[in-house]
């Protein structure tokens, strides 16, 4: 091969490459998606368990796992302490879990958005049954209200009705550690702690 085609061939792959390593890093993403959607369709921990490394280690794979596995064994005291630490802080981590109701890479299958977005509407119902078993995160469960009822489609408040009631000391320590102005706004705008009634409900889609 002489100089001028070596050049020509330098050349083409300088200008090729960067779409060849971002089509590469699609088809990656679009798989981890795709094994993240076979997760939630898991019907035994072993088949969870089989579809977990290909997910991915991302923030997201990770939640995700922790939801279906509560899911599956939803007695399990480790199970539900994992799924709660998954519990959003900011409302930047919220997103993460409300994305997975829109696509995630550009070829996602619709069976797999519409399974990952059937997840996160059971995640206020989950949550819920995680923190009666394991109440020690309640003060976590609380304080993520603020962030949940933001998405107006979300039933957030009215899934702590359960947790109010089945554990009432518990749920109203921790509503009485939040601050003044927070505990004004949750018993306000949220929740009814006396009642164990929800003010917050979902809008119709």
């Amino acid at each position: 091969m002489n100089c001028q085609a070596m050049f020509l061939l330098a050349m083409v792959w300088m200008f090729c490459e960067p779409f060849y390593s971002e089509a590469s890093a699609q088809d990656h993403s679009c798989a981890a998606i795709h094994a993240m959607a076979q997760m939630v369709r898991a019907k035994s921990i072993k088949d969870l368990d089989a579809w977990k490394n290909a997910a991915g280690d991302s923030h997201r794979a990770h939640g995700v796992y922790a939801l279906r596995r509560f899911e599956l064994e939803p007695s399990d005291r480790a199970a539900a302490h994992a799924l709660l630490t998954f519990i959003p802080r900011t409302e930047g981590e919220d997103l993460e879990w409300l994305n997975l109701a829109t696509p995630l890479c550009t070829n996602e299958e619709d069976a797999d958005e519409e399974v990952l977005a059937e997840l996160d509407a059971r995640r206020p119902h989950d949550l819920a049954m995680a923190v009666v078993v394991v109440p020690d995160k309640m003060f976590d469960y609380i304080s993520y209200a603020e962030i949940a009822v933001m998405n107006l489609h979300s039933d957030y408040a009215e899934q702590m009705e359960v947790v109010c009631r089945s554990k009432n000391a518990e749920f109203l320590a921790a509503v009485n550690q939040l601050s003044p102005a927070r505990k004004k706004w949750f018993t306000a705008k949220i929740f009814n702690p006396d009642g164990c009634r929800a003010l917050a409900h979902p809008e119709a889609e």
